[in-house]
């Protein structure tokens, strides 16, 4: 078998660096403008972040008002639906009412003052005196009309 070559290591056969001093670098000089510039550019940070800061709740308010604008407007759409509804069944019972009302009157009287009756407050209620009242006599035969 054959002796595996040998590999000579450039870091071994250079003597060890010479240690120096490590000094840090001067700082630049900066002008007065450049100065104020970066000032400026600090406030301006501080601004856009108080700004950012100070909108997101108004955002998350705005959204949440107009999600609550929302349901409320659905649903008074929905009682304005419900309402024409209401009034169209009322109406309709009135108009058949009406017209049975014409074809065989059953014995409904039209309404006038001498068929209104008043129901006193039992609350209230003084003893009376019984008064004599003139008959009533039955109005002609009408028909009746909403």
């Amino acid at each position: 078998m054959a002796a595996a070559p040998k590999l000579k290591s450039r870091f071994l056969t250079q003597p060890s660096p010479i240690l120096t001093e490590i000094r840090p670098l001067p700082k630049p000089q900066i002008s007065l403008w450049q100065k104020a510039l970066l000032g400026i550019q600090w406030v301006s940070g501080v601004a856009a972040t108080s700004a950012l800061v100070a909108v997101l709740p108004l955002y998350g308010w705005s959204a949440l008002s107009e999600q609550q604008w929302s349901q409320a407007y659905q649903r008074l759409e929905t009682l304005k639906r419900q309402e024409r509804e209401l009034l169209i069944n009322n109406e309709t019972l009135r108009y058949r009412v009406t017209q049975q009302v014409q074809r065989a009157p059953q014995g409904l009287l039209p309404q006038t003052p001498q068929h209104i009756l008043f129901l006193p407050n039992e609350g209230k209620m003084t003893p009376r005196t019984h008064v004599e009242r003139p008959p009533v006599t039955p109005p002609p035969q009408r028909t009746v009309n909403y």
